[in-house]
């Protein structure tokens, strides 16, 4: 007659242990892609809008053009996006120095920025 041991092999319970700590895991590391890749495309984003905004600065620091104080708005389509722009030039303590101030949304509110510059133009 054979005996059978009892210790060989893993009990039902024992497996179900294994299984819920492997399926937290698992949960856990979607978890982390996924938010992962949602930076990767906020990031994604806010590159393109500050090309946008380095466009508008290197326009408008041109020394042929000129520019007056005041709030210009602009659009400009870059990765499959229409950017909204507002250029705010405003005087400095050198008379000779304007202030470039860019902002770069989706929306024309503004209520969020994707990307902002600062540039200065002598004139």
């Amino acid at each position: 007659m054979k005996r059978i041991n009892k210790l060989a092999g893993f009990t039902l319970l024992e497996i179900m242990v294994s299984l819920l700590i492997l399926t937290v895991a698992l949960s856990a590391i979607i978890t982390v892609g996924s938010s992962r890749a949602e930076t990767l495309i906020e990031l994604r984003l806010q590159n393109r809008a500050l090309i946008v905004a380095n466009n508008v600065l290197e326009k408008y620091t041109d020394f042929q053009q000129q520019v007056s104080v005041g709030v210009i708005d602009g659009k400009q389509a870059n990765g499959n996006v229409d950017w909204n722009w507002q250029l705010t030039v405003a005087p400095t303590n050198n008379d000779s120095i304007l202030r470039l101030d860019v902002k770069v949304s989706k929306d024309n509110t503004f209520d969020y920025s994707f990307a902002q510059l600062v540039g200065f133009k002598w004139h």
